[in-house]
């Protein structure tokens, strides 16, 4: 398996196709104003999360002088599909979901996850031809994500670090806590609700729920081996193991994907890579023929501890090393069923319990500030 850090989305207006066809309705929008008032001002030529559909357009709005992100997605590539009564099913089967799980989070008042401001129809042909329909999701959009951050700032202290780490885990637990999985955590999936580079004061929200799978509902999402972003997968799924309960199968997961920001945010490399380029030509995906059994896991384990010693903890002061190995460790355990706080997962249905690293993180943090305010001192 491939795992390669992904780009940055970027941001460019776009005026037409690659094929020099005319654009979709959807892609048609920069200057309009939609009927709630939102005057949509920037096309992105990549959806913020770097995850959208090829349905969709991402704009940047305004309105009252707040701004939101506006993701545009439209009926006409459906329609002219081989079977478009099946593509256009599956397009708002996605739609309807992403939205249902956004009104879920409002509903539930998650506090770190995007919210969804509201959702509306707009057709710009006079004829009002339904073909030229376009449905518009618009949520919050924040200062923008990770990687967009670090390249404002230059570097997140420590300090900063266990504090986004601690706002990331929250909205996933509050996710869990409702029967949801996130699925595909990434750096271009945690949102800075403040720009880094003007103020101190931190707030990171998780976005794009496009690839959630509901406990209590079907998705569109529920088969397929991996919903998410591939690059960000844990290693059960390179091997092909979709575990049959929920909880080691959905919120072990995400747990793993937790340990591998951990990574991203004080090394600048996510697990994933750092993991796959120890494995043997034997071992990895595709050549192991051993299944994902315990003398794989015992092997992926052994990589993952010399990793964190080699990597990961020559980039915290040391007396911060023993705590974080500590809630690395369990957030990355190659043994789904093992992956997650220990206490919690000795209560009955088994929770991978990520709200109980919330103030794990957050000791971290206040740990770590203590030591840079210290160093400051003249």
């Amino acid at each position: 398996m491939s795992v390669q850090p992904l780009l940055a989305a970027a941001v460019a207006p776009t005026a037409t196709t690659a094929t020099g066809t005319p654009p979709s309705p959807a892609a048609t929008l920069t200057g309009q104003t939609l009927p709630s008032g939102w005057k949509l001002v920037q096309q992105l030529s990549t959806l913020p999360n770097g995850s959208g559909s090829n349905f969709c357009v991402g704009y940047v709005a305004e309105r009252d002088g707040r701004k939101a992100f506006v993701k545009a997605i439209d009926f006409v590539k459906a329609l002219n599909a081989m079977d478009p009564i099946a593509e256009l099913a599956q397009l708002t089967s996605l739609a309807t979901f992403e939205r249902e799980a956004m009104e879920l989070c409002e509903a539930q008042n998650l506090t770190r996850l995007i919210r969804l401001l509201s959702f509306e129809y707009v057709n710009l042909d006079p004829t009002r031809n339904p073909l030229n329909q376009v449905y518009c999701l618009i949520m919050e959009i924040g200062a923008g994500d990770l990687r967009k951050q670090l390249s404002h700032v230059g570097v997140f202290s420590c300090s900063a670090v266990f504090g986004i780490l601690a706002d990331v885990a929250l909205g996933m637990s509050q996710l869990h806590r409702h029967g949801v999985a996130h699925q595909d955590i990434k750096p271009s999936n945690v949102i800075s609700m403040t720009d880094l580079s003007v103020t101190k004061d931190a707030l990171f929200k998780v976005g794009d729920l496009g690839r959630v799978v509901r406990k209590d509902r079907t998705g569109p999402y529920d088969g397929m081996p991996w919903p998410g972003d591939g690059h960000y997968a844990p290693p059960e799924r390179w091997y092909g193991l979709v575990p049959t309960q929920w909880t080691d199968a959905r919120e072990s997961s995400d747990a793993y994907m937790l340990g591998s920001l951990v990574f991203f945010l004080l090394t600048g490399t996510p697990l994933q890579p750092l993991l796959s380029n120890r494995l043997t030509p034997v071992m990895m995906p595709g050549a192991w023929s051993g299944g994902y059994t315990e003398p794989l896991i015992l092997v992926l384990r052994s990589l993952q501890l010399n990793i964190i010693s080699d990597v990961l903890v020559p980039s915290v002061p040391q007396s911060l090393t023993d705590p974080l190995v500590a809630v690395v460790k369990d957030l990355i355990d190659p043994d789904p069923v093992k992956r997650g706080d220990r206490r919690a997962r000795a209560q009955v249905g088994n929770p991978v319990g990520l709200d109980r690293f919330v103030p794990r993180f957050r000791q971290l943090a206040n740990q770590a500030g203590i030591i840079e305010r210290t160093r400051s001192m003249p």
